[in-house]
């Protein structure tokens, strides 16, 4: 009885294996939801704008909903438990995965649960302090910072965010403290900069850029290790001596399993449209840089920053 349904079954696998490339021929066949785990008017941007060269060009329509909560993790662990079809995709910053699970170790997947699929853009931080401030340059304020201790307050869009552990990862390499100073978004951050509340923010460019290039900010650094194309005239944190290297990856992910011919035909639709020259011009309008990363790039990326933080990780978690 067992060796008769064990051949039945077998009888099953050509049609099953056929089956897959079947339904991922006839892929995408209705709307795709595509999850992204932080508050709207964020990260939601960078996709946005290729709704419609998708669309148009290649069928696929996506319906984004902006679900945020505890790092990204609210968000990530919707689509990890949804079905791997190809119709429920993750859009997220790296750190959802790489930087919340380890500090809040709540059980919230991690890289190795999801399906990479293509990173869009990657971004570094900025370091900015007020116009007034004191400080002129970068390497006056990583002067400061050493030889004053827990003095500077400093803003970021919440604890355990790239920006928090970044800066982080500045003092211990510099054998300092800061006082860091969480937000609900680095937009209050810098509001609080200019209010004289704190003395520096680090947050994305297209957050802190706009108010350096108006008058109201001095930019002093970025922490990538190239400098950044739409501010090439700050220096980087490694330019001033300072082994630092924090940026973010944003990315489309699907959950663990998801068909090999799915992901192909997504990669190459999202390439095609990230080179449409309306999405060239709204990602410069951004201040963002295109960062097309396949899969396999983005995995090994992920790996990489996963074990780039865990040391300024362990010391958070036990606070």
């Amino acid at each position: 009885m067992q060796r008769r349904n064990f051949l039945a079954a077998g009888a099953l696998l050509p049609a099953a294996s056929a089956w897959l490339p079947a339904r991922a021929a006839d892929w995408p066949a209705k709307p795709i939801q595509v999850i992204v785990p932080y508050a709207a008017g964020g990260a939601d941007n960078y996709i946005r704008p290729l709704q419609p060269a998708l669309d148009k060009k290649h069928g696929i329509t996506l319906v984004i909903e902006s679900l945020g909560g505890a790092g990204g993790t609210i968000g990530s662990g919707k689509v990890k438990r949804a079905a791997a079809d190809g119709y429920t995709l993750l859009f997220c910053g790296s750190g959802a995965l790489t930087i919340a699970p380890r500090l809040q170790e709540s059980g919230a997947p991690g890289p190795a649960e999801f399906t990479p699929i293509m990173n869009l853009t990657t971004i570094p931080y900025v370091v900015a302090v007020r116009k007034d401030s004191p400080i002129k340059t970068g390497k006056e304020f990583l002067d400061f910072i050493k030889k004053n201790p827990g003095k500077l307050n400093y803003g970021t869009p919440g604890t355990g965010s790239a920006p928090h552990l970044g800066m982080e990862a500045l003092a211990k390499e510099l054998g300092t403290s800061m006082t860091h100073v969480p937000f609900a978004g680095i937009s209050a951050a810098v509001q609080s900069l200019l209010g004289g509340h704190i003395d520096a923010v680090l947050g994305a460019p297209s957050n802190v850029l706009p108010q350096v290039k108006a008058g109201e900010l001095r930019g002093l650094a970025v922490t990538s290790k190239k400098r950044f194309p739409f501010a090439p005239d700050l220096p980087t944190m490694a330019e001033l001596g300072a082994d630092v290297d924090v940026v973010t990856h944003f990315g489309f992910l699907g959950p663990k399993g998801l068909p090999a011919p799915v992901v192909q035909k997504l990669a190459a639709a999202i390439r095609d449209a990230a080179a449409d020259p309306a999405y060239v011009t709204a990602m410069q309008n951004q201040q963002t840089p295109i960062d097309l990363l396949s899969g396999e790039e983005l995995a090994k990326a992920l790996a990489q920053e996963e074990s780039r933080f865990a040391p300024v990780i362990e010391p958070l978690r036990k606070k």
